[in-house]
């Protein structure tokens, strides 16, 4: 097991090795993860080709600034919002969160359990203290997510989180998620046939069918598909979700416990979404969460499932990745 320090695009990076994998870190930008492979295999994070890595800026676009790719954490929101129940003049919510733009204290240090990189951030509309331990294990093709969400304040408030990995496909990668069968749609772009807020089957039927194939795999299509949504579903008693790369075999799959994080936002972005002036990308987020749809507001008014915190009260959890070559 082993670290050392490197960089990513001109930002100082911490790099996390086990025999079996790495994973690089940049501290200064919300403790991005901005590679995550097996030490001799394929790239999972996506990393955008039109907009670099740069040093955040509180308050501006995520989407439009910020969205270079790699692992990043939303909270206390996904889509900018409102604060629920805050008066006339309170502060919103910014796009994708605070913490992506917020200063990170970091360490990293070696243990009987692997190689740990620990964070911690305050938040600054809302107060909070949210910890996230990322380890590498020294002898399985694993790394554990541990996170530490505390209220520092003398009032409740709202929340939702959600892990944001934006994953790179390929047509005839291979979605699997054993424990769906239904998804609610909270974003479209380019389907007519889809509407905000309905339900679709699991995997969603492809344009112009009526039905898709229930408790199917989802297999990407070509380039040109031109469309995207974004998804969300309980992710059900068997808390994994798997990836497959169609040329390698190589799989990546995500466990949780599904009565500490209950659902998964899938953005399905197949060539027909990106900011303005942008071209449009073919990646997924596949995204382990605590909460729905990507706004607060939303997740407390329309859909039910937002948390609340009490003061001084403290939530925990925590996610798997593991990384398999074709004949694990």
């Amino acid at each position: 097991m082993s670290f050392h320090q490197t960089s990513v695009s001109g930002f100082p990076a911490v790099a996390l090795r086990s025999e079996l994998l790495e994973l690089v870190v940049v501290p200064s930008i919300g403790c991005k993860i901005t590679n995550l492979r097996r030490r001799r295999g394929r790239e999972w994070l996506w990393r955008s080709t039109q907009i670099p890595l740069a040093a955040p800026e509180y308050g501006a676009s995520y989407v439009e600034t910020a969205d270079s790719g790699g692992w990043d954490e939303c909270f206390p929101t996904v889509a900018p919002s409102p604060i629920p129940g805050a008066g006339p003049g309170a502060p919103a919510l910014p796009d994708h969160g605070e913490l992506w733009a917020l200063p990170w204290s970091s360490q990293v240090y070696r243990h009987a359990g692997g190689t740990t990189l620990a964070g911690r951030v305050v938040g600054r509309v809302l107060p909070y203290e949210f910890e996230r331990e990322v380890t590498l294990d020294p002898h399985e093709p694993l790394v554990r997510f541990r996170y530490r969400l505390r209220h520092t304040g003398s009032e409740p408030f709202r929340w939702i989180w959600s892990s944001h990995p934006l994953l790179n496909v390929q047509p005839g990668s291979v979605l699997e998620l054993p424990s769906v069968s239904r998804a609610r749609v909270d974003v479209v772009h380019g389907r007519s046939d889809v509407e905000r807020g309905g339900e679709l089957p699991w995997p969603p039927p492809a344009p112009g069918e009526t039905s898709g194939s229930p408790g199917a795999a989802f297999v990407f299509p070509d380039e040109g598909a031109g469309w995207a949504m974004k998804l969300f579903a309980d992710v059900g008693p068997s808390g994994k979700m798997t990836l497959t790369d169609p040329r390698s075999g190589e799989r990546l799959e995500i466990r949780v416990d599904p009565s500490s994080v209950p659902q998964v936002g899938i953005w399905l972005n197949l060539g027909g979404w990106a900011p303005s002036g942008k071209r449009p990308y073919y990646n997924l987020a596949l995204e382990p969460c605590i909460g729905a749809p990507d706004s607060l507001a939303d997740a407390v008014e329309r859909w039910g499932t937002a948390m609340t915190l009490e003061p001084t009260e403290e939530r925990r959890w925590e996610v798997a990745v593991a990384l398999f070559d074709a004949d694990e």
